[in-house]
Parts: C-alpha cells; sequence; structure tokens
C-alpha cells in the first residue's frame, strides 16, 4: 500500500500522501525506530495493531487508531518518545503521521480515512 493517498472524508483534507504500510510483525516492531523524522505527507499505516510505543524514537508523532472499515476511533496528538499508547474498544490499526497533522485536518473521532 506504499504511495497511497488518504483523505478525511467528512471534510476533504489531505491527511497522508505517502502511506507506507507495515503489515508483518518484522515491520511492526521496527516501525518508524530507523527513521529521524517523519515529513509533510508521509505516514506509516500499522495493521493489525492494538497499542504503540515511540521508546526509542527521536520525534514526537501524531497517531490515529482505525477500526476495520477506517473510520477513526481515537486520536493522539504530539505522542512524545519514549511513552506507550494503547488504543480503545474497535480498534484494528494505527496511523502514525508527523505531528500537526490531526489539527491541520480538523480530523476527529468518527471520521473515515477515504484511500484514493
Amino acid at each position: 500500500m506504499n504511495g497511497k493517498i488518504l483523505i478525511n472524508s467528512r471534510n476533504g483534507c489531505w491527511v497522508c500522501s505517502e502511506v507506507s504500510y507495515a503489515n508483518t510483525w518484522l515491520t511492526r516492531m521496527i516501525g518508524l525506530l530507523s527513521r529521524h523524522t517523519l515529513y509533510d505527507g508521509e505516514g506509516l499505516w500499522l495493521s493489525p495493531c492494538h497499542s504503540i510505543h515511540t521508546i526509542g524514537m527521536k520525534f514526537p508523532i501524531d497517531v490515529i487508531f482505525l477500526d476495520k472499515h477506517n473510520y477513526v476511533r481515537k486520536v493522539v496528538e504530539q505522542l512524545k518518545p519514549y511513552r506507550i499508547c494503547i488504543s480503545c474498544k474497535g480498534s484494528f490499526s494505527v496511523l502514525e503521521l508527523p505531528v500537526g497533522i490531526i489539527s491541520k485536518t480538523l480530523l476527529q473521532k468518527g471520521d473515515r480515512l477515504s484511500v484514493l
């Protein structure tokens, strides 16, 4: 799923234009640990995934927990390094984004992400 575009269906805002997909145990475990930053437009979609950590990361991220139909179940802004973040009921996957994307796109619980 690399290179897909994600849009907030409610307001048409682009959430991400370059998605990397982590769907194996190894790719989910490595996640963003080898990165020094996430650039605008980049994101990492971990699936299945019910919790994340930023232990060993060098930068904060915005986090979106999604259900199986890409509806937003929980948003976490500016998750700092060396933190643990647990999902909520109904979550199936996690989208990790650069800090500020949640507020820029007005993303909120109940919104749906469309994949183009």
